[in-house]
């Protein structure tokens, strides 16, 4: 039931914004990063929008960190009667796929952080493996890769994010239009094993 139902310009305000948050505390403040070690988990998730009658449902089956990156394997099932416009040279500039980092999984604070804009940003995938459809008909699913290079803090959770989704048509009872989701289920990053005394 996690949802950013924004525009995707109101999306990329907030991305923007938030990447720039924080920059002017002191060295002595900001906790030392370790990047997360290469990792695999199978995750299984599977989230429906809306809950009750999904339009939609966005699934995680793994989550892989590598030694400069990272990918996911991903699917999303159109369970509604339009199509969901996500792909193609019209909607780039909206793509949404990708990774968000948090400092925990708690629920409540991912709904104040929600309702505040106050969002950390998304790490964009750089590659789709099939590529996105134009279009995701009326009962068809799209399952495939996406990745992108960059080290992932060991100790933080990762989220999942997938969109945006515009209607080709009305929306079904209960959804909206566009749909940026991003998971419930929270990934947590292993950390570098420490050293032995």
């Amino acid at each position: 039931m996690r949802r950013a139902l924004a525009s995707a310009a109101l999306l990329a305000t907030l991305v923007v914004a938030v990447a720039g948050c924080g920059s002017g505390g002191s060295a002595a403040s900001v906790p030392a990063i370790v990047k997360a070690p290469p990792q695999t988990a199978r995750l299984g998730w599977s989230e429906p929008y809306p809950a009750e009658t999904p339009a939609l449902v966005f699934g995680v089956s793994s989550f892989t960190v590598t030694s400069d990156g990272w990918s996911a394997r991903i699917s999303v099932e159109n369970r509604s009667d339009i199509g969901w416009e996500v792909g193609g040279v019209e909607h780039e500039a909206d793509l949404a796929f990708g990774v968000m980092l948090f400092p925990n999984s708690d629920h409540d604070e991912l709904d104040r952080r929600n309702q505040s804009h106050d969002l950390p940003a998304i790490r964009p995938a750089t590659s789709y493996v099939p590529a996105l459809p134009v279009v995701l008909g009326a009962g068809k699913t799209w399952q495939g890769t996406i990745s992108a290079p960059g080290a992932l803090a060991g100790g933080l959770w990762v989220r999942i994010s997938f969109g945006t989704f515009f209607s080709a048509g009305v929306p079904p009872d209960g959804a909206a239009s566009p749909v940026v989701w991003f998971t419930d289920h929270a990934y947590h990053l292993e950390e570098v094993a420490a050293e032995p005394a």
